[in-house]
């Protein structure tokens, strides 16, 4: 008890009361400087957002510019004015109004026009000689894929923008028309808000050297200011004042964020009295808690290490518990779970036997997981759809075939399927291929066994079709064609990939057989993770027994077989 008291006083009581002076005295300056870091990070990551949103609003060149009807609009391809406003209504305003109405930023969507037999329209289309010529200027340089950010009004915090970029005709090159998009000052005000510029704190830009572009900027003291043009920090705390600056690429502007030190802790001050009174009465408090602790349980914490001490494996003898009011305590319920640990120190063998077949499953379910690819069918529904609507039939059977592939897929119902779905879903996949490779790949399908009653896992087939068309039918120029039989004996079914492609060479052949035959835990160590023949292997092995197991035969230049071979005295269910 004495050991404990003096070593709570010594390593405790005083190290505690010396470190928190000395870190009372360090924390201010540590939190500043965090929260001036944090508030770094929020303002690059809301610049982040303001780069996608400025992406996101460029864009709408590229509807436009690809838009062949608005490019002979533009060219002057049509001789009447009736077919200019026929073009114009039937399929040039549908794309102003999806870009507004996909970027409700955009306030306005203007394009000057540069050739003079082009049909004026008031507010979409305008001839060049209304742009400003200082605008003009700034424009003139732009290259074919490259445009500008202008502000609207330089001398203002929140100004609207204005995007430039030149349309060109169908060969890219003759400039046709300069597309002007307006948006309004919301972005800018979104992206101040996602910097954090609320309450006391304020937002201003500077231009490249530094100076101010707004007159908000008075109420910092001279020497922020100073710091400001000659600092390339990206913040700074010039005493009581906060300062986080970056630089906006597309509008050649720095953004300053200011506020002061006193707004950011001034709570904490306040309660900093209080605050260190509570801690010294809470370490007195603790301190009496902790004698008066000590001196109830220690007696009998000393009389457990003792008797844990003298077990071992001829003495197995329990540690009486006397009864009283502690029986129940924590103390007591550590001596009752040490007992207890004592009694069923022989069924934990049996419990290893449990657990390791816990693990193969485990294990089973992992290689399941990491072959199940993860696709979005519901995308490829709407594709075939409109394919079936434009009666294209190829786009909507690849659709109908690629569909039925990812919604099995994604199916979570059950890491289990028969023989036979499997072989339609490689079909499928084989579909697929064949409307790619045309002629160059054929295939054909022999099951000579009950399929629909052989379970098996998902996703067992599909890997060995895949290496038999991407080494196979794509590693030559002449016909391929791939076969998948499954055939059945008294004691083993075999079911056979195989193609008539080049084949593997004899020394990578025998490099991939050895690599199957390896033990799991060793093989694991050496190939980096990934869905291929090493986990077709492993889960044959885990769902049909260790018998069960993959098998590579090849011959160069006569083709490659992959056999799955499955022992039927290792199934249930056959």
């Amino acid at each position: 008890m004495r050991k404990i008291v003096l070593g709570y006083v010594i390593m405790i009581f005083i190290p505690v009361l010396a470190f928190g002076y000395h870190y009372y005295t360090q924390i201010y300056v540590n939190l500043t400087q965090q929260f001036v870091e944090s508030r770094q990070k929020i303002l690059e990551q809301a610049y982040a957002n303001m780069k996608t949103d400025f992406a996101r609003i460029q864009s709408v060149h590229r509807v436009l510019q690809y838009n062949p009807y608005l490019t002979d609009y533009l060219d002057g391809v049509y001789e009447s004015d009736a077919d200019s406003v026929y073009a114009l209504t039937r399929y040039i305003l549908p794309l102003y109004t999806q870009s507004k109405f996909a970027n409700p930023e955009i306030e306005s969507i203007v394009i000057y026009k540069m050739k003079d037999r082009v049909l004026p329209i008031t507010n979409l289309f305008q001839d060049r000689s209304m742009l400003d010529p200082r605008t003009e200027e700034s424009v003139s340089s732009l290259k074919a894929g490259q445009g500008i950010w202008l502000r609207a009004d330089p001398e203002v915090s929140d100004p609207a923008l204005i995007y430039y970029q030149y349309i060109y005709n169908t060969q890219i090159t003759e400039r046709i028309g300069l597309l002007e998009i307006r948006v309004r000052n919301s972005l800018i005000r979104n992206f101040y808000a996602a910097a954090g510029v609320e309450a006391n704190w304020r937002a201003f830009l500077l231009s490249g050297q530094g100076n101010p572009l707004a007159n908000e900027t008075a109420g910092l003291d001279p020497k922020t200011l100073s710091l400001l043009q000659s600092e390339d920090r990206d913040f700074f705390i010039n005493r009581q004042t906060i300062v986080n600056q970056l630089k906006l690429e597309p509008l050649d502007v720095r953004v300053v964020v200011a506020g002061q030190v006193e707004d950011v802790f001034r709570s904490v001050k306040k309660k900093e009295v209080v605050l260190v009174a509570m801690i010294v009465l809470l370490l007195i408090t603790l301190s009496v808690a902790y004698y008066l602790l000590a001196s109830t349980i220690t007696k009998r914490i000393l009389r457990l290490a003792r008797h844990m001490r003298t077990l071992n494996d001829n003495n197995l003898r329990q540690l009486t518990l006397k009864s009283g009011k502690f029986e129940k305590d924590e103390i007591g319920f550590l001596i009752v779970t040490y007992n207890s640990m004592v009694r069923r120190m022989d069924e934990l063998i049996n419990n290893v036997h449990r657990a390791e077949l816990r693990n193969k499953e485990a294990e089973y379910q992992v290689l399941q997981a990491q072959i199940k690819p993860h696709f979005l069918y519901n995308t490829l529904e709407t594709i075939r759809m409109v394919a079936e609507t434009n009666n294209d039939k190829e786009v909507a059977d690849i659709s109908f075939w690629f569909g039925k592939l990812m919604r099995y897929s994604l199916s979570s119902a059950s890491e289990e399927t028969v023989l036979a779905k499997e072989i339609e879903m490689v079909s499928f996949y084989m579909n697929i291929h064949k409307m790619r490779l045309q002629s160059r790949l054929t295939y054909e399908i022999h099951v000579a066994l009950d399929a629909g009653r052989l379970v098996c896992p998902r996703f067992l087939l599909q890997p060995l079709i895949e290496n038999a068309i991407v080494h196979g039918a794509s590693a030559v120029l002449r016909p391929v064609h791939i076969r998948l039989q499954a055939t059945e004996t008294e004691s083993e079914i075999a079911i056979d990939v195989s193609d008539n492609g080049n084949g593997i060479p004899p020394e990578k052949l025998l490099e991939l057989r050895e690599r199957l035959s390896k033990h799991d835990e060793l093989r694991k160590a050496e190939e980096p993770a990934g869905v291929g023949l090493t986990n077709v292997n492993d889960r044959i092995k885990s769902f049909f027994g260790e018998k069960s197991r993959l098998e590579i035969i090849s011959e160069p230049g006569k083709g490659t077989c992959s056999r799955i071979i499955i022992v039927k005295r290792a199934v249930a269910d056959l």
